[in-house]
């Protein structure tokens, strides 16, 4: 998933909520995020103590936006909480980052592993329709018909879906063409629609389920523990609670998502108390924050990868020599990782390698390393390659050609233009010169994949990526088939997506991690991202609230938004 940012509508009434998400995958494994730049997982400042104070508004603060409530247009991390909080999932992770059901009271898998059966929790849908196991048949059958239309976002995460069938109103068969390792990770994040409400909006061949803008209509019908009642993008958006919820009831009766401008003027709002919580605190103010015993400081580990993109289309026609391995290569060597995380997340971070992180477990490969920061070597490498400087110290292609770059430079990562400045220097260093395009996230996305989703036009990005657990979403974003859907590079190599699926079908835990193994080995050497860093989110908590949860859990689960309450005591 993505991240992004915009700006401050502050209600007084109603303000503020939570959390980031994520789209995602994982194993079943249990992996416990943790360490980095503090004690992750672990609550500094005010104590998680006292009695449980049912009702209430939890109020968090945001700079970055949601940039959409349609599932099928959605794509950020912001979007995917509201998904998470709105929509009913079969399954979700738990505390220990294990599977558990979500909608999903049990299920059951067939004996050649291919056919898994849902028993599902009765429940409603806001408007007081029964939430059944025809609307999940709806959403996957609609999904799957229309995934070169309008439903590639979240065709990916039901790929080897054969067919699905509602046994009766609560029991629910799915069956995959074979063997899947990946299925119930998968659906963790595949949000199941009213059937009877976006039935209604399919279209011309399915084009009018990524048209439809569902918050100007109003038929913001939910099913999860929280009704969206009001949407706003550069304001405020409110939950509130859901009383037909198939599962426990939220403590809180409402939780908001209020976007700020900038986080300056977020933490501001949050010392003078109008805010509850903070999604990400800026790292600058961390130790401030720390220092005040009102504050609840909760660092974790996320799958979160800080990486720079390039163009790897290899049907571009302009700066062709960005496909070179050995110009990335050199890039690489000129990047110096650590002075980014010392400098900009203040040793909230881990140097990268990778498209997966350590929350991955043992499917990162440990083979891999960050390129070292030497840009004598840089200097060699492209000196071999023929790529020679000229009289003003920018190099040139063997076709004649100055090695001039645009970087687009989204604005809702914290830190990017100080990151960017790091990267700037050391790249002329090396006679590569560079210019920074800041612009908003769904900006940046439209210029990656212009003209018309074909990646012919940009250089190179600076962004990042929300993972999962699992690897399979992760590897997905960068395959031939994600061009106009995930792909942020326009990568394409066929060998690459055969592993894919070699991977997805391995049941072998010990086989499977190999192929992934190799999948990593590929992006590191063709290098369609060089990767930075891997970063860790801190949330900041006024005193008085517990059920408190690891930053991450907010992303995979909806248990941390049911759990959280105000205290007595």
């Amino acid at each position: 998933m993505r991240q992004r940012s915009m700006f401050r509508l502050f209600l007084l009434s109603l303000l503020v909520l939570v959390a980031g998400l994520v789209a995602a995958c994982g194993t079943g494994e249990s992996t416990t995020p943790g360490g980095g730049g503090g004690d992750a997982g672990a609550a500094t400042g005010a104590a998680d103590t006292g009695a449980i104070v049912e009702g209430g508004l939890l109020r968090v603060g945001y700079t970055d936006p949601p940039d959409g409530i349609n599932p099928f247009v959605g794509s950020n991390q912001v979007s995917y909480v509201i998904f998470q909080e709105m929509y009913p999932a079969l399954v979700q992770y738990d505390e220990n980052y294990e599977l558990i059901g979500d909608w999903a009271e049990s299920w059951e898998v067939s004996p050649d592993d291919t056919t898994y059966t849902f028993s599902l929790r009765s429940g409603e849908w806001s408007d007081g329709t029964p939430l059944t196991a025809a609307d999940a048949v709806w959403t996957i059958e609609t999904v799957r018909k229309y995934a070169d239309v309008s439903t590639g976002l979240m065709a990916g995460y039901i790929e080897g879906v054969e067919s699905a069938r509602a046994i009766d109103d609560l029991t629910l068969e799915i069956t995959y063409a074979e063997p899947r390792a990946t299925a119930l990770a998968n659906l963790q994040p595949f949000y199941i629609l009213p059937s009877h409400v976006f039935a209604e909006h399919v279209g011309n061949g399915g084009k009018g389920l990524d048209k439809w803008d569902m918050a100007a209509e109003g038929e913001l019908v939910s099913g999860g523990p929280f009704i969206l009642k009001q949407y706003d993008d550069k304001g405020t958006t409110l939950l509130e609670r859901n009383p037909g919820y198939y599962g426990p009831a939220p403590h809180v009766d409402a939780i908001g998502m209020t976007v700020y401008q900038n986080a300056d003027a977020m933490v501001s709002a949050f010392r003078a108390g109008e805010l509850d919580a903070l999604n990400k605190t800026p790292y600058t103010l961390i130790d401030q924050l720390d220092q005040d015993p009102d504050v609840q400081i909760v660092p974790g580990d996320v799958p979160d990868v800080i990486n720079i993109g390039f163009n790897a289309n290899p049907k571009k026609t302009d700066n062709r020599e960005l496909l070179d391995p050995r110009v990335k290569e050199a890039m690489a060597h000129a990047v110096d990782r650590q002075a980014i995380i010392d400098t900009v997340f203040l040793g909230y971070g881990r140097p990268a390698a990778s498209i997966l992180t350590p929350v991955a477990g043992d499917y990162l490969n440990p083979d891999l390393q960050p390129e070292s920061y030497d840009l004598a070597e840089a200097n060699r490498i492209l000196d071999e390659a023929g790529y020679a400087k000229g009289a003003d110290g920018i190099r040139v292609t063997p076709e004649g050609e100055r090695m001039s770059y645009a970087v687009i430079l989204p604005t809702d990562i914290p830190g990017q233009q100080r990151k960017f400045e790091i990267i700037q220097a050391a790249w002329r260093e090396i006679g590569i010169e560079t210019a920074g395009e800041s612009m908003d996230g769904t900006a940046a996305w439209d210029a990656m994949m212009a003209p018309d989703g074909e990646y012919l036009d940009f250089d190179i990005h600076m962004w990042s990526w929300l993972g999962y657990i699992d690897p399979d979403f992760m590897l997905m974003t960068v395959m031939c088939d994600q061009f106009g859907n995930w792909s942020d590079t326009g990568y394409c190599n066929p060998a690459y997506d055969e592993l894919y699926a070699q991977q997805a079908a391995e049941t072998d835990p010990d086989k499977r991690r190999e192929i992934v193994w190799e999948m990593q080995r590929i992006l590191y050497e063709e290098r369609p991202y060089i990767f930075i860093a891997q970063g860790q989110f801190v949330r900041a908590y006024q005193a008085g609230w517990g059920g408190i949860t690891d930053p991450y859990l907010n992303y995979v689960s909806k248990i941390p938004w049911n759990s959280i309450h105000r205290t007595e005591g």
